[in-house]
């Protein structure tokens, strides 16, 4: 500026550039066209570790962990004149591995010739720490929201899917057989006069009652069966690709199961209950899956109404007596 010192004018060129290249956040290493450094400076000795004499007039493949990595690096830079920010392992002076990120340009003299190359390098450690930071909270915060999924979607005594997990995973299902052409069973199934167990034996026998169902359910599920609690005593099983007769045998395997399974109460009280099951197929038995489970939901009334301890998987249920009737 006119009138004003400008001490840009009072320095020359070379020392001009001295005082960027030492002020420079990076380090600043050039190597000649045998990879010797001939210049070290910037941050370089605040992130090596080592003085500029210890590695001046040396192979530059000291200052990194692997040479098949130098090797590529150069490579691609012979290629395309320039990298910029390729992560790299670094060695400190103590000997200790750390990451760096090195961008470099090719030195070309006025004729072209390549003369050498200047690296900038920028220590990694910290951007690396919080990356892996970052990762390790990302896996958490997954995890966590597995767990919440995982919970909003199972019943917490018996582990099985609740109502609305199991009516989401029912319907996906449901969505594929439908493609297949492949029918989808649906089996209700409640616990006979399970009041009575909560009330003579109390309830803590109740959910073991409960926890016994959930685990015949599961044994007698197939692979890719649809195992839910349903609401109270009330479970429910979608079984894909079954027929009505291979839903029923699953329903009655159930059954068996249940009042085989004998549930202990102290040293010498034994708890024996029993399950009623409805079963209902699509398409042959309802057109929809709300349809059907409103079907084996009166199958397994009628279940009830029969004697208790009893599979229905066919038959007029209550609601077409009532309706046949009403006509």
């Amino acid at each position: 500026m006119a009138g004003a010192p400008d001490f840009l004018w009072l320095l020359g060129n070379e020392e001009i550039l001295q005082l960027m290249l030492f002020a420079s956040p990076d380090g600043v290493v050039v190597i000649d066209r045998t990879g010797r450094v001939i210049l070290y400076t910037g941050s370089s000795e605040q992130i090596f570790g080592f003085a500029p004499i210890d590695v001046l007039h040396r192979q530059a493949t000291a200052l990194f962990a692997s040479c098949e990595e130098w090797e590529e690096f150069f490579d691609v830079l012979a290629r395309s004149g320039s990298v910029t920010n390729k992560e790299m392992q670094a060695v400190r002076k103590d000997g200790s591995e750390f990451w760096v990120a090195v961008s470099a340009t090719i030195l070309r003299d006025r004729y072209g010739e390549i003369i050498g190359t200047v690296l900038y390098i920028r220590d990694h450690t910290d951007m690396r720490n919080i990356e892996s930071a970052l990762r390790d909270r990302n896996r958490q915060l997954n995890d966590l929201v597995d767990e919440l999924d995982f919970v909003a979607r199972h019943d917490q005594l018996t582990g099985l899917l609740n109502r609305r997990g199991a009516m989401e995973s029912a319907q996906s299902a449901l969505a594929s057989c439908g493609l297949t052409g492949r029918p989808f069973g649906v089996a209700v199934f409640d616990l006979d006069l399970f009041k009575a167990v909560n009330d003579t034996f109390g309830h803590l026998i109740g959910d073991e009652t409960l926890q016994s169902l959930a685990t015949v359910m599961r044994h007698a599920a197939r692979a890719g069966d649809i195992v839910g609690r349903y609401g109270g005593e009330e479970f429910i099983a979608f079984l894909p690709g079954a027929s009505l007769e291979q839903a029923a045998v699953i329903a009655e395997r159930v059954r068996q199961a249940i009042s085989q399974a004998v549930i202990a109460v102290g040293d010498d009280a034994r708890v024996n209950v029993t399950v009623s099951a409805g079963v209902a197929v699509i398409p042959s038995c309802a057109g929809s899956l709300r349809e059907a489970i409103r079907v084996a939901d009166a199958r397994l009334f009628m279940a009830k109404r029969l004697g208790r301890n009893r599979v229905v998987s066919s038959g007029e249920t209550l609601d077409d007596q009532w309706e046949r009737n009403a006509a």
